[in-house]
């Protein structure tokens, strides 16, 4: 595979598999289902994702560092490619603003990822204690109820 840095909407998923070729085995295990679709959005969803949030989980420093790299790259090529800056945007920024993980993956996002996906510090970390806070609600609600009735 042959990668030169510039990432197109297009060529999104070729170039992460280039530029993390170690990616490619994991890739061609769990997206069979695709054939010879190219679904970006699929892929980065249902795989760049988890596989970043696994990489989280083990402190497994080089992947993430390799996924934000590629991550800056692709945000520098969305400046001339409006179908990749809605790719990350959609499907990174959403994650970025509701992931638990967000204090440990911010240091590692480039300038231009974090402009792309309109990442506002600490917006995930308050989300993420949010959800946790309504679960905690919503299962004492619950008690509350059946002692009720």
């Amino acid at each position: 595979m042959n990668y030169d840095g510039t990432v197109t909407y297009e060529s999104a998923i070729h170039d992460l598999l280039a530029r993390i070729p170690d990616l490619v085995p994991l890739y061609r295990e769990q997206m069979d289902y695709l054939g010879d679709e190219e679904l970006p959005y699929v892929v980065f969803g249902s795989f760049l994702i988890p596989v970043m949030e696994r990489a989280l989980e083990a402190h497994d420093y080089l992947r993430i560092e390799a996924i934000c790299g590629y991550l800056e790259e692709a945000a520098v090529s969305a400046g001339h490619d409006a179908g990749l800056s809605l790719l990350l945007r959609v499907e990174i920024g959403e994650w970025l603003n509701g992931t638990s993980w967000e204090n440990d993956l911010s240091a590692s996002l480039g300038e231009e990822t974090k402009r792309i996906c309109r990442y506002v510090p600490g917006l995930g970390t308050q989300r993420a204690m949010r959800r946790e806070e309504q679960m905690k609600r919503g299962k004492l609600a619950r008690m509350l109820d059946h002692f009720r009735s």
